[in-house]
């Protein structure tokens, strides 16, 4: 989705807005937004470019139940639930692992799914980029068997098949 101010640039913030029943969106690009930051006083909250304090907020809700899960510390670099919930960062990559019950869900709420999947150069072998999109599908039809649109996830589920079949899976 294009920004709504400049059109030029992918939007990264969308903020929506429920005023005695209007809802109204506004995409926008970091640009725009942050100059819609520093313009407008109304919106000075609107958009928290930093990242990190947006991650926190996500993240602080957790807190408060104090379950042991929440409670331990990475044993690399001694980062509890409270550090990461309270910055908004993992403290090393054995957070991850050590809180993923906690980070997880956020994460995938975030950028759709927890697993990172770079772009291929243009180079990369055929074989390759057909397992990367039979990945994609397999995620896919996850989603519509959980929204229940079983006659697409039939569908999915027979295309995935004929790709495996065509990589040398079985």
């Amino acid at each position: 989705m294009l920004c709504q101010n400049c059109g030029k640039n992918n939007a990264a913030f969308h903020y929506k807005t429920n005023i005695n029943g209007m809802v109204s969106e506004l995409h926008l690009c970091a640009d725009c937004a942050s100059k819609l930051k520093h313009d407008n006083p109304n919106y000075a909250n609107a958009f928290d470019l930093s990242g990190g304090n947006y991650f926190a907020s996500l993240l602080s809700d957790i807190l408060g139940s104090g379950t042991q899960s929440n409670t331990g510390r990475c044993p690399l670099c001694g980062a509890t639930a409270r550090d990461i919930s309270r910055t908004g960062k993992a403290g090393c990559a054995k957070c991850y692992e050590t809180f993923s019950d906690m980070l997880l869900p956020y994460i995938k709420r975030i950028h759709g799914n927890t697993k990172h999947n770079g772009k291929l150069p243009a180079s990369a072998g055929a074989e390759l980029q057909l397992k990367r999109r039979i990945e994609k599908l397999k995620t896919e039809l996850s989603r519509a068997v959980e929204a229940q649109n079983f006659e697409y996830a039939a569908q999915l589920r027979d295309r995935i098949k004929e790709m495996e079949r065509s990589v040398g899976h079985e």
